[in-house]
């Protein structure tokens, strides 16, 4: 099982030895992962919205790169319609540490929302979450299209979106109604264009891929471990819990040379320019603008 998402993993993300910036879907994929605390009353993981909320504020410090849903989101603190074109990045952790379909998709939806409504967005999510889920349980790919098909006609928006107390418009539920038929009425629902502009569904259906073991120590070595704890229920929600406490603002941290911040960590500052400060934590490096 630990092979098996090390090498899901090391195919969907650049990653990364501690030594070089991690792209914008490292980093990403970083935050979801950190988000995650597990049930107390119950099996799987929970998308903790409150400390991903945390986590996306200090990351307009930090993040490598653009991206239109986040721009859309640090501009009006809300979703937006558009697609979300790193979605995979986003959801792959939840996927990964979950083993109960129900509490997967339901918390796979909620990182989903966090940055868009978009009809194609949240029904390829749901393809995603069940394409892993599969994968990870040695299921067979010809399976995989049929289940996925199932959980397609089984899933009300309307459900989710009542349950979780969100919402979108009359017509966004009326737009996401029509898609989600026209995808029902295809042969199988997970196809060629959905393969190719997912890695995750490109690797999944990608019989010659190989599972070797990643022998260096690197981020996402680390992080796999991590998500195969959390998926096995042996981590603690008491120790990912984080203080409550008002917090600095986070320039204050970077005027020292090494600090203990609750969402990133020991952090040691490599390099301090006008603009910029080079930090280090244990996920990798860290550019922050300032």
């Amino acid at each position: 099982m630990l092979s098996k998402i090390q090498g899901l993993l090391k195919y969907c993300y650049n990653d990364s030895t501690c030594d070089k910036l991690p792209d914008m879907g490292l980093q990403l994929f970083l935050l979801s992962s950190k988000s995650l605390v597990p049930y107390e009353d119950k099996i799987g993981c929970m998308f903790d919205i409150t400390r991903y909320e945390k986590e996306i504020e200090l990351f307009k410090y930090y993040m490598n790169g653009h991206d239109d849903t986040l721009g859309y989101y640090f501009a009006n603190k809300k979703p937006s319609g558009r697609k979300d074109e790193l979605l995979e990045c986003k959801i792959i952790p939840v996927a990964v540490s979950n083993t109960d379909w129900d509490v997967l998709l339901n918390e796979a939806l909620k990182s989903v929302f966090f940055f868009s409504t978009n009809k194609d967005t949240i029904l390829n999510a749901i393809i995603i979450s069940s394409s892993v889920k599969e994968y990870l349980e040695d299921n067979d790919t010809d399976s995989m299209n049929e289940v996925t098909k199932e959980r397609l006609i089984g899933f009300s928006l309307k459900d989710f979106l009542n349950n979780n107390n969100l919402s979108i418009n009359k017509e966004g539920l009326i737009e996401f109604e029509k898609e989600r038929v026209k995808m029902l009425l295809k042969y199988e629902p997970i196809i060629d264009d959905l393969k190719e502009k997912y890695k995750v569904l490109k690797y999944i259906y990608d019989e010659s891929k190989s599972n070797e073991e990643m022998v260096d120590e690197t981020v996402l070595s680390s992080f796999s471990l991590y998500l195969f704890k959390l998926r096995k229920g042996i981590i603690s929600p008491e120790k990912l819990k984080i203080s409550n406490n008002d917090v600095p603002e986070f320039r204050e941290f970077l005027k020292h040379s090494s600090f203990v911040h609750p969402l990133l960590g020991r952090c040691v500052v490599l390099k301090r320019g006008e603009k910029e400060v080079i930090l280090r934590n244990k996920s990798g490096l860290m550019k922050v603008n300032i």
